[in-house]
């Protein structure tokens, strides 16, 4: 009998099997290949992406540093709306020169598209709802474009330089953006200001003034507000377009050379015939603020916040005809006229933390220890310096912000703003030739208690001036160095990125 062998049958399996597997783990590694692919292409594209979007940054950034009056190179802001001569300002950044960046030109690669979704009453430009492109008529008016101003980033005109193209800036109108309009109530002509009092955008009309620079004249803290537009793009065709509205610190104080404000202020000054304070506006050998010349006004040597303070301060200075200025000697005047934007303990705060959040430097001191020190800037770089806290000061130059007690002494020399805003308390010790070009104001407008609340009115808290020992030194007024912070920093008031 023939005995059939079962497993004949089942010859060959073995290796089908194996191949199937061998056809299942090379899917898998192909599978496997093609994402890798994928997730390379993606991180690709990403980083293309966020590169245009930082460049795209640094443009908006290296407009807005050379906004500055300090700037290492500074650029000469519009002053009147687009439609006009010399009101459309561009930085170009090629890279390399067969790299032509015309902005104005509707056939150039970096053709500015942005310009036509932004309405400019006069410009003669149509304005053009987002979502649909820019045609040739929509080109920025080349007649209020001056000569392409050439960036001073790193690399610039190579092709390692940053990606973005232009980067642009106007001032802002009320109808500048139709959907987003500032005043509804006011023409869509009227210049934007930034309003540095309620840390709003308001249209100028709307405070009676025809500009932001004639509101300035007539004492509202106000500022322009500009737009700033950057473009880039990267070799790989990754775009981004971004914008800022930026205006500049607005932070003139009342004049006078010291300002006390709030009600009952602890006034003391030494015996010393050297000591003084000048309101005559210039007067001293103050150092040279580039582009600006003082008045020659003389304002009070100390200004109160009510006539009952100014009654009360006068008689405690000992050598009254060291203190000079208007209102007879010894100068002290009530200022509380000049004080309306500052007559409240929130408007300062509110003027306390704008002026932190801008800071150039910023130190944590704590109060009632040793204080702190540290860089306070140059004559001929000044500076902002925001100091929570007590401090001991040298010298420097720019805007002093203090929220503690501020203490002067020796051979120091500040030009600048000094704001003592927080428990207001100004300590000056004699013993050397100190000299100060600018204007000081001290404020109590928190509780000089732990955690330091804000008073709901000056009536609770006192401001304190003591001037100790002897040496010689000499407070003036000084315009152009009280005013100094206003152009030391252009601050974003407003960003988004345009997502076409």
């Amino acid at each position: 009998m023939r005995k059939h062998n079962m497993g004949d049958k089942e010859r060959g399996v073995a290796l089908l099997i194996a191949l199937l597997a061998l056809l299942l783990i090379s899917a898998v590694g192909l599978g496997m290949i093609y994402m890798s692919n994928s997730e390379t292409s993606i991180n690709a594209n990403y980083k293309d992406t966020q590169s245009a979007f930082f460049s795209m940054r640094g443009g908006l950034e290296e407009m807005r540093d050379r906004m500055r009056s300090n700037s290492g190179a500074p650029i000469t802001l519009p002053t009147v709306m687009p439609g006009t001569a010399n009101s459309i300002l561009y930085i170009t950044n090629p890279s390399g020169g067969g790299d032509v960046v015309d902005p104005k030109t509707f056939t150039n690669t970096y053709f500015d598209d942005e310009f036509c979704h932004e309405a400019f009453a006069g410009s003669g430009v149509t304005y053009v709802a987002p979502g649909t492109p820019c045609a040739a008529v929509g080109a920025p008016p080349a007649s209020s474009v001056p000569a392409y101003i050439a960036s001073t980033s790193p690399y610039t005109n190579t092709t390692s330089s940053l990606k973005y193209k232009w980067v642009r800036v106007t001032l802002k109108q009320n109808g500048t953006f139709p959907t987003a309009v500032v005043d509804g109530s006011q023409a869509a002509s009227s210049q934007v200001c930034w309003n540095a009092s309620t840390l709003q955008e308001v249209a100028v009309t709307a405070l009676g003034q025809p500009t932001c620079a004639a509101a300035a004249n007539a004492g509202l803290y106000v500022e322009p507000v500009y737009l700033v537009t950057s473009l880039a793009i990267t070799p790989q065709g990754s775009r981004r377009v971004g914008q800022y509205e930026a205006a500049a610190l607005n932070i003139t104080p009342p004049p006078g050379g010291l300002v006390l404000d709030g009600n009952n202020p602890s006034f003391s000054t030494p015996h010393s015939n050297n000591a003084g304070i000048n309101g005559t506006d210039g007067s001293g050998s103050p150092p040279a603020v580039p582009g600006c010349s003082t008045t020659g006004a003389v304002l009070p040597a100390i200004g109160t916040g009510s006539a009952a303070d100014a009654a009360s301060v006068g008689p405690q200075i000992f050598r009254p005809a060291n203190f000079v200025g208007s209102g007879g000697s010894p100068s002290v005047v009530n200022a509380a006229a000049s004080l309306t934007q500052w007559s409240t303990p929130a408007q300062l705060n509110a003027l306390v933390s704008e002026l932190a959040n801008a800071a150039d430097y910023s130190y944590s001191c704590g109060i009632g220890g040793a204080g702190c020190s540290g860089s306070y800037g140059t004559t001929a770089s000044p500076q902002i310096t925001f100091i929570n806290g007590d401090v001991s000061l040298g010298g420097g130059a720019g805007v002093l912000v203090v929220t503690g007690t501020l203490t002067i002494s020796g051979n120091m020399q500040f030009n600048g703003l000094v704001l003592v805003i927080g428990q207001g308390n100004i300590v000056i010790n004699g013993g050397g030739h100190g000299s100060f070009y600018g204007e000081m104001l001290a404020a109590q407008t928190n509780s000089s208690v732990s955690p330091y609340a804000q008073l709901a009115s000056f009536p609770s808290g006192s401001p304190s001036f003591t001037w100790n020992g002897g040496g010689r030194s000499d407070m003036y007024y000084n315009s152009c160095w009280a005013n100094i912070g206003n152009n030391l920093h252009y601050m974003v008031v407003a960003s988004r990125e345009e997502m076409y």
